[in-house]
């Protein structure tokens, strides 16, 4: 009995050896890590850390006319964002002139020094409901509003698009 349990030990190591030395090796990579694709700072949108340092040094009244163009331009509008949640909407909420189904989503890192974003998404059922929660989503559609809150710490842009495209971002 005294020499089982050694002799087990030294046989069972090498065993155990093997499966230790395959997870060492090779690259790390983090599960919960967002995809390559989200790019809220670098990537072409509407408001990327180059263009929303542009709005954010413009004067308030120009930067009411900028907003009053975007709102002109159908469809021009485009972001990323974290999806935070997203709910159907009945035909007596006023929202739902602009869609059936509002998601909710932000930026949860700054896109220009302490500014975030957040978003309200209107689209229809189908593609709001296809959408993977706290997952990454990338969208295109047209600006209905935008408030931005210059004053309070941290910034905040509060941003409402009717979105003709959505989809959650995978690679």
């Amino acid at each position: 009995m005294r020499f089982r349990l050694p002799l087990l030990v030294v046989l069972a190591a090498p065993l155990l050896a093997v499966p230790m030395s395959a997870c060492d090796g090779g690259e790390k990579k983090d599960i919960l890590a967002y995809p390559d694709s989200y790019q809220p700072q670098t990537a072409d949108l509407t408001f990327n850390k180059e263009r929303l340092d542009a709005f954010n040094t413009l004067p308030a009244e120009k930067r009411d006319g900028f907003v009053e163009e975007l709102k002109g331009q159908a469809g021009a509008f485009t972001g990323q964002a974290v999806l935070v949640a997203g709910n159907g909407l009945g035909e007596t909420v006023e929202d739902f002139q602009h869609g059936e189904y509002e998601v909710v989503a932000h930026t949860p890192d700054p896109v220009l020094y302490e500014i975030q974003i957040e978003y309200k998404i209107f689209t229809t059922r189908e593609m709001g409901k296809a959408l993977h929660p706290h997952r990454p989503l990338q969208f295109k559609g047209t600006l209905i509003g935008l408030r931005y809150e210059a004053e309070s710490k941290p910034r905040k842009l509060y941003v409402r698009v009717k979105a003709d495209e959505i989809a959650t971002l995978t690679k």
